[in-house]
């Protein structure tokens, strides 16, 4: 398995406040994490920052080594997260409106877990066909899901974009889990909302695809999101499931 990842301002940002990280617990399974903070408010970078390397550290003093505890891991430790980023906020006044999205995957034996909340993005190119696998947390979702609104009208409901699920906002942040085959030749992209703003999936699914080495096509996406304007911060974070050595 290779895993390489990386990050950048983009085009349009002076600050970075996407975060990402590797982690290996005591069984050797690994958790690949993307966090983006609330740019609109202060303490974004602190936010993303203290999830990923929150839900890292936690990770790697563990021996999960089933899927069904890893589920529960991750609901639980989110809940905890959640409650120490609300208490951080609340006694650093420079703190106190700072939250993040949050995505990441636990990478088994030919399945991965993927978590997500808010609009940070997982996707899986499996027998060549380019899938968002993540669920994107906005408000015309949330209301498509419920079957409030159709899929047609949705896009016309006032701030339709809007994220619904963050950490560091209330008490009720609730992680969307999902499990997924991932198998020999797959490849798995994690990334903030920044690369999607300007590539489509024939353009990520092309760069994903090519024969260079990882490390290389993680870079790719990031210059290829800022030669597009990326008007946000970029992340790209690759996992190969070949056995070639790892490249970061």
């Amino acid at each position: 398995m290779q895993i390489a990842f990386h990050t950048d301002p983009g085009v349009k940002r002076d600050e970075n406040q996407d975060y990402v990280g590797a982690f290996t617990n005591q069984q050797k399974i690994v958790m690949v994490v993307v966090a983006d903070g609330v740019t609109s408010t202060e303490g974004g970078e602190v936010a993303s920052a203290m999830a990923v390397e929150h839900f890292g550290h936690a990770w790697e003093e563990n021996d999960i080594e089933t899927i069904k505890s890893a589920i529960l891991w991750l609901k639980k430790t989110t809940s905890a997260e959640n409650s120490i980023m609300i208490e951080a906020g609340q006694r650093f006044n420079d703190l106190k409106t700072m939250a993040t999205t949050l995505v990441l995957a636990v990478l088994f034996d030919e399945q991965v877990v993927i978590g997500n909340l808010g609009d940070s993005k997982a996707f899986l190119l499996h027998h060549n066909n380019l899938e968002q696998i993540s669920f994107d947390h906005n408000l015309k979702n949330e209301l498509i899901r419920t079957g409030t609104v159709s899929k047609e009208k949705a896009e016309n409901v006032p701030n339709a974009n809007s994220v619904t699920r963050f950490l560091g906002v209330d008490n009720h942040a609730e992680i969307e889990i999902s499990q997924h085959v991932f198998v020999e030749n797959d490849m798995l992209l994690l990334t903030s909302d920044g690369i999607t703003k300007v590539l489509d999936e024939a353009t990520i699914k092309q760069i994903m695809r090519e024969k260079t080495p990882l490390n290389l096509r993680a870079c790719e996406l990031i210059q290829s999101a800022n030669d597009n304007g990326a008007p946000d911060n970029v992340t790209a974070l690759l996992v190969s499931r070949n056995n070639e050595e790892d490249t970061k």
